[in-house]
């Protein structure tokens, strides 16, 4: 038997358990002790508290007037809240409610921590098509969106009890809710008069109330719900022929990767090995300079690649009219290799829809990026009749890159790295670079070639070393991808010599016009095709200006946009916040200048560049264009 604990020390463990608990009681009882008695003063300014923290990111992100309209609302729903913590028949929907704003409220705020951009129709997509694992490394990466749902809730269920008691004996939070009620009916009304036709009106009226998130993350799950009906038929290219000069033993791989910034890759110049592989090779490829992605996410950027649809035209109507589908037709065994992490048996997003018109279509379970490696052996070992086109779709460098190769495979990144989310980075682009070896030890000695490139790249912001997917304020840096093209030997299509294509490779060349350049390649002429927009055609001349989307979905053009992160304009209400300081300091300093009607405060600081901002030039994603894509000017 063990000695009993003396008297003095029972009575110090004693002592220092019931000063625990008294802690312990005080704490809940100031944080959750119901006051019957508290005023409706007190009510009130918990209503101003709770409304501008929900309220604070929009008003900075979405604008002033946009912020000011969902405001109100909380200003108008929150007496509701406070108060129906106190009448039973209420308390547990009001619960839910609280709990619903905090997630809410969560969206927002990791958009605008991490991304300095609002919460967007891709940022929502992605939520809604991300797999278990790449949750998990989300939330790994981005903690806040664990902390801000239980932070907010248990903010005001501690408000509500200490204060909602005197907005439940008023009347206030009833007129409240009345008044809200009618708040939400007069926004609906201004959406059936000025929003958009192609959107439910209850999606746009969510957009401007208190769970305004919930309005992307409808209108995402709308167009999802949307698009099953869309992929049924196969879309029709009218008259498709394949060149006979296409051997059967052809094998054409398209690579698809993943968040790779064009200017950390040695093959383009950085200073780093991260593509010692490809270096070795450099003779053997054709290397564009300044290919350009149509948007800065992938549920945005690889629909258009892959389809007939550009940044003007996209439509989840039109990516029936894909490369996949093209390459059917003439007659081609098709395979789609995906190591993004969803299973293209069952989910459908705009994605996994085209990759189902694959003859074959696989998500490849593995760890890393080289177990397509494995999968592209079984696939050309297959017995299939005329032609391949093989897709490989990567992981690449998708954040956090630390993730994305073994450890053991650690270049750059070390114990004493000043810069580890920079280390990590390289490290992943490292090892894309010799899983596309191994692709090309596995070509070499057959009539293949590999087409390669990354589907958007990111925004890098150097203060903090963070590498992030572009958001509503996109700079130049994730549109600028890298972008070749290698053969085995004479390669797949003899009549494509590489003399033409080199001879534009320094030029701007827009991703999205990928399918006439992989058809050019692939020897495929179909109705409604624009040779001109292949850099093999001899009428072929690169675009003046390159339309892309942000992650909103709304319209800019490439040149437009400022050259980095640290470049971008501010956030749309920070910035009319800043004009108006600019606008009163001048007032103050000379009463008696009154400026005239059109005319702008110049602000100081403003970035040369950045003064055309995403909302000036652009247009809310279009659902519903005029026309389909072959009737349709791209230029």
């Amino acid at each position: 038997m063990g000695r009993p604990m003396p008297a003095d020390r029972q009575h110090h463990a004693a002592t220092s358990d019931g000063r625990v608990k008294r802690a312990f009681r005080c704490l809940r009882h100031g944080l959750f002790g119901v006051r019957p008695q508290a005023s409706v003063g007190g009510g009130l300014l918990a209503t101003v508290v709770m409304s501008l923290l929900a309220s604070v990111v929009p008003l900075i992100y979405h604008g002033l007037l946009e912020g000011g309209l969902i405001l109100i609302g909380n200003l108008l729903l929150w007496p509701c809240l406070l108060a129906g913590v106190h009448r039973r028949g209420w308390r547990w929907s009001t619960l839910v409610l609280m709990a619903a704003l905090g997630i809410n409220l969560s969206a927002s705020v990791v958009s605008a921590v991490y991304y300095d951009s609002r919460y967007g129709l891709a940022f929502a997509l992605s939520s809604l098509d991300t797999s278990r694992s790449e949750s998990m490394a989300m939330l790994f990466k981005f903690p806040l969106a664990l902390i801000v749902p239980p932070g907010f809730f248990l903010l005001a269920l501690s408000l509500a009890n200490r204060h909602g008691a005197g907005l439940a004996r008023s009347r206030w939070a009833r007129r409240s809710g009345v008044m809200f009620v009618g708040w939400m009916l007069m926004l609906l009304a201004g959406s059936w008069q000025w929003g958009r036709a192609s959107v439910p009106l209850p999606i746009t009226m969510l957009a401007v109330s208190p769970g305004w998130n919930l309005a992307t993350t409808s209108h995402a799950w709308w167009e999802k719900e949307r698009f099953k009906a869309l992929m049924a038929d196969d879309y029709d290219f009218g008259k498709v022929t394949r060149s006979p000069r296409i051997p059967d033993d052809a094998v054409f791989v398209l690579v698809i990767g993943e968040s790779q910034r064009r200017d950390q890759l040695s093959l383009y110049g950085y200073p780093r090995p991260t593509t010692p592989n490809l270096d070795a090779r450099r003779e053997q490829l054709v290397v564009f300079d300044q290919a350009i992605a149509p948007a800065p996410q992938t549920v945005l950027a690889v629909p258009m690649l892959a389809s007939l649809t550009d940044p003007r035209t996209f439509s989840p109507r039109y990516l029936d009219a894909n490369l996949i589908a093209l390459a059917n037709q003439a007659g081609f065994h098709t395979e789609w290799l995906s190591r993004q992490g969803l299973d293209i048996s069952s989910e459908h997003t705009w994605i996994t829809a085209i990759a189902r018109r694959a003859d074959i279509a696989k998500t490849i379970m593995s760890d890393y990026d080289d177990g397509l490696l494995d999968a592209l052996d079984e696939a050309l070992a297959r017995d299939v009749k005329g032609p391949r086109l093989i897709v490989l779709h990567l992981y690449g460098s998708h954040p956090p890159a630390s993730l994305q190769y073994p450890e053991a495979l650690r270049y750059f990144l070390t114990p004493d790295s000043t810069k580890p989310l920079t280390d990590a980075y390289d490290d992943s682009i490292r090892f894309t670079d010799q899983v596309l070896e191994g692709v090309f030890q596995r070509l070499e000695g057959h009539p293949a070639g590999v087409l390669y490139l990354s589907d958007h790249g990111l925004e890098h912001d150097p203060l903090n070393d963070a590498y992030v997917h572009g958001g509503d304020r996109p700079s130049q840096a994730p549109y600028r991808i890298p972008l070749w093209l290698w053969q085995a030997g004479q390669g797949p299509n003899p009549t494509r010599e590489m003399t033409r294509l080199r001879a534009h490779a320094d030029e701007p060349f827009a991703s999205f016009d990928l399918p006439y350049l992989a058809s050019d390649w692939m020897g495929i002429h179909f109705s409604g095709n624009k040779p001109c927009l292949s850099p093999w055609s001899a009428c072929y001349q690169p675009r003046a200006r390159h339309p892309v989307l942000d992650q909103l979905g709304r319209l800019n053009f490439f040149e437009s946009l400022p050259s980095d992160y640290l470049a971008r304009p501010l956030a749309p209400g920070a910035e009319e916040l800043e004009e108006a300081v600019q606008a009163t300091t001048r007032l103050l300093e000379n009463p008696g200048f009154m400026p005239e009607k059109g005319t702008e405060f110049a602000v100081p600081g403003k970035i040369p560049g950045a003064g055309v901002t995403p909302s000036d030039v652009s247009a809310p994603i279009m659902l519903s264009p005029p026309s389909l894509p072959s009737e349709t000017l791209k230029d």
